[in-house]
């Protein structure tokens, strides 16, 4: 299995905010906002990630299929 390293993420924030940017930036209502942590934690949790000293360990999707036919 391979995986991705992205060593400027180190917290579940930091996850939060490379997906959906700075809450900082955004215009939008106070009550509309998302918890960049809550869903870098749970962002990780569904792709399997975890987070080091060294950056944001990810598995990668295989790219290849196996043909069920043969």
């Amino acid at each position: 299995m391979e995986y991705r390293l992205t060593q400027s993420i180190h917290t579940p924030a930091d996850l939060g905010v490379a997906y959906l940017g700075s809450p900082h930036t955004a215009i939008v209502p106070p009550k509309r906002r998302v918890d960049r942590a809550e869903y870098g934690r749970r962002l990780a949790e569904l792709e399997g990630g975890i987070f080091t000293p060294s950056g944001y360990l990810v598995p990668m999707k295989s790219k290849r299929r196996k043909n069920h036919a043969e």
